[in-house]
């Protein structure tokens, strides 16, 4: 989906937010510049502790916990990206890692009285009415968000997400400014025209401001629950659709604790190789069954309720889609992994990619994967799947080569639930299991029931068009009996292309007769002529006959001169001469 054009208010707001942008950006950078050169970096701290009266003992903070701090003052928007980066990105260093995850908290809440007001402004009651306990106080703060703990009037509990104010604004802003860089940087460098950057920023713009319409992720949560039905110890918050908008999300409240605590886990007694079983058994229904999946299982949004034992996947606001194609490649990527095929996860992984640059030096392509992913596939033991597919995702990338959005995010979303599974139980994950998950659940799709619901919606999909056609198809058929009692079928031809080519045909063979006259009377003329004076033919007969010759070749030999004119005339004029 494309982005809006931006209005002459978008436009002030862009430049009173870029001024704001570029101000962290001159603080945060040139702090950044200065820590690059040694002298000058330590003259800075000795004056820093001094001027501060800092101890000797404290250290400047490394380069990504500034990155860190300087991503939190810039905002929601740049808290995103560093969030996707941090989840999504192939190859991250691990300390870079670490403070990129630490923006999913530590985020400030605003005031009560303002959830109070968008309460009722969304909902249209306070919220001591719309609850029979609420709690102003925020149970958790996120970049575009704050989530409050609420009790219904039924005696449920639930978790009430209530949407930053004026952070779309804040966020259009943003992305309106990251659309321009792009744009700007684009025409300036060949490589980022390849790669469609500033496709790729439009594409996250809409993609960040659609997830701030809560509705989305109202509806990701039902279809996840219906496809997660048939899954054991596996759930989806349930939506309170009636104290729903799409700036305020009423929830099930999950009690449980992240999937990664194994201390707390062990302690509840629970079976890990179950839970690691059921969490990987979640992913590869949702990605290879349905097509329809969780685009971020990390730890923090897979809970474990250790009373029953269940997992919950929390936080639907990003989901993936996958073509049917797409999945099938994505077996096959496994299966290859799963058999150590070095070439056949190369061929794969080419199939699901598409170039950014004009040539692809595919023999290279091919000797590279064998020499770099086959040190890792090959050998004593299964192979590591995170790792296997991060060295061929920066290998397509070195030779020209990217996977598209939704592919990426399943790839990822497959590495977190291999992480998570592993973490819990090492003798397994998808490697170990995946390929006998895809076929037990595919089993389960293609059933009697299934294909009976699947052929009952078909055949209501072709009942529906033929009733919209219903009126067309009665006239016809009513037709036919009519023609069929008098006796005969009338079929009509429509032959006006077929006419129009014949009148041309027409036309030239009009043409062709005419010049053959001419030219016979002219040569019949002549040869008339030329005869009778070398026959010295006397009398007053063939004084005639020699006239009306000489007559004859002058007027055949004017009008042959006048048809070639007007042919030459029509050539010079562009006219076409089928009109004579």
């Amino acid at each position: 989906m494309a982005l809006e054009q931006a209005s002459t208010i978008d436009r002030v707001r862009e430049n009173l937010r870029l001024q704001q942008v570029y101000n962290v950006f001159l603080h945060y950078g040139l702090d950044i510049a200065f820590e690059r050169v040694p002298t000058i970096a330590l003259f800075r701290q000795k004056m820093q502790r001094w001027v501060w009266n800092l101890p000797e003992e404290l250290e400047s903070p490394p380069l990504p916990v500034k990155v860190r701090l300087m991503i939190e003052e810039l905002g929601p928007t740049y808290v995103k990206v560093g969030q996707i980066v941090s989840s999504q990105a192939s190859v991250v260093p691990p300390d870079w890692e670490e403070q990129l995850a630490k923006l999913q908290s530590n985020v400030p809440p605003f005031p009560s009285d303002v959830v109070r007001e968008i309460l009722i402004e969304e909902l249209g009651a306070p919220p001591e009415e719309l609850f029979a306990a609420f709690d102003a106080n925020a149970f958790a703060a996120a970049s575009t968000a704050q989530v409050h703990r609420a009790t219904l009037h039924d005696g449920a509990e639930v978790v009430v997400k209530v949407q930053r104010p004026n952070i779309r604004n804040q966020m259009k802003a943003d992305v309106g400014i990251m659309r321009d860089a792009a744009n700007v940087l684009s025409k300036r460098s060949q490589a980022l025209r390849a790669i469609d950057l500033s496709g790729m920023v439009n594409e996250f713009g809409s993609n960040a401001i659609r997830e701030l319409d809560y509705t989305g992720e109202a509806y990701n949560a039902y279809r996840l629950t219906q496809n997660m039905a048939g899954i054991p110890g596996v759930r989806i918050p349930r939506i309170y659709s009636e104290l729903s908008t799409d700036r305020v999300l009423t929830m099930e409240f999950i009690r449980g604790v992240k999937i990664s605590n194994l201390a707390a886990i062990d302690e509840a007694g629970l079976d890990r190789k179950v839970l690691a079983q059921n969490a990987l058994r979640a992913i590869v229904k949702q990605l290879l069954i349905d097509g329809f999946f969780h685009a971020d299982p990390h730890p923090g949004n897979v809970l474990v309720d250790l009373t029953t034992g269940d997992i919950t996947f929390i936080d639907t606001g990003m989901v993936g889609e996958l073509e049917l194609s797409q999945r099938l490649n994505i077996i096959q990527l496994l299966i290859a992994v799963t058999q150590n095929d070095v070439m056949g996860m190369a061929s794969v992984m080419k199939s699901l990619s598409v170039p950014f640059v004009e040539k692809v030096d595919e023999k290279a392509y091919y000797k590279d994967f064998e020499r770099t992913v086959g040190r890792v596939m090959i050998g004593g033991g299964a192979a590591d799947f995170g790792q296997t597919v991060n060295l061929a995702m920066d290998l397509l990338r070195r030779h020209g080569l990217r996977l598209d959005a939704n592919l990426t995010l399943a790839i990822k979303a497959l590495m977190q639930a291999q992480a998570i599974a592993v973490l819990l139980f090492p003798e397994g994950g998808i490697v170990a299991d995946g390929v006998q998950m895809i076929r037990e659940e595919a089993l389960k799709a293609v059933t009697a029931d299934r294909l009976y619901e699947e052929a009952k919606k078909q055949l209501t999909l072709v009942a529906r068009e033929a009733a919209n056609n219903l009126p067309s198809l009665s006239e016809a058929t009513m037709g036919w009996l009519n023609q069929y009692r008098k006796g005969r079928f009338e079929v009509y031809v429509d032959t006006s292309g077929v006419a129009k080519e014949m009148q041309k045909v027409s036309q030239l063979g009009r043409q062709l007769v005419i010049a053959l006259m001419i030219v016979g009377m002219v040569i019949g003329s002549a040869i008339a002529t030329v005869g009778i004076g070398l026959g010295q033919f006397e009398g007053k007969y063939w004084d005639t006959i020699t006239q009306i010759a000489v007559f004859g070749y002058i007027f055949s030999s004017l009008i042959a001169a006048v048809v070639v004119l007007r042919l030459i005339w029509r050539w010079l004029r562009g006219q076409p001469a089928d009109k004579d």
